[in-house]
């Protein structure tokens, strides 16, 4: 071969092994765990909508980007098992900082936490995103203080999601 040969080739494979990794790199999905609300309340008999919040906010993110190219959910019974494998208990105060754990077994990118509080027969209801790293949520993209009636407590999730997507593309 000669010269010119050998450079044309040498230039294809460059423009090849880049193109790979620049679509490699473009690709790429956030993995993005919901973890079932927190009863704030206390009321055991709001417990049903910790994972009624969790389950409906993930179809709705899942409905923002359906082929899941920019982020992929953790299922829902990926998360429960890892969190019953470490044994941990909501109720109990150290699963602020046990259920960490469980999302690091998860290999999660960000974390979705939320809670509700019944208050003067309203609920109050806030989400936040976390960076796992440094268990801080993001400052910017919140839902925070929406309030709803307790018959209405599923219609927040859609202006909840649109609220936190920026953060989990970001």
């Amino acid at each position: 071969m000669n010269r010119s040969t050998l450079l044309i080739v040498g230039r294809l494979v460059a423009a090849t092994v880049a193109f790979a990794c620049f679509t490699v790199g473009a690709t790429a999905q956030i993995r993005v765990a919901v973890l079932p609300f927190r009863n704030m309340d206390g009321a055991i008999k709001y417990n049903p909508w910790c994972i009624q919040l969790a389950d409906s906010l993930t179809k709705e993110l899942l409905a923002i980007d359906p082929a899941q190219k920019k982020f992929v959910i953790i299922p829902a019974d990926s998360i429960d098992m890892a969190v019953s494998e470490l044994n941990l208990d909501p109720t109990n105060p150290q699963y602020e900082s046990d259920v960490w754990k469980a999302v690091q077994s998860l290999r999660a990118e960000r974390v979705i936490q939320g809670n509700f509080f019944m208050q003067h027969e309203r609920v109050l209801l806030n989400a936040y995103i976390f960076d796992p790293e440094t268990k801080m949520s993001d400052p910017t993209n919140q839902a925070k203080n929406l309030y709803k009636s307790p018959a209405a407590i599923l219609d927040v999730i859609k202006p909840m999601a649109r609220k936190l997507h920026p953060g989990i593309v970001q």
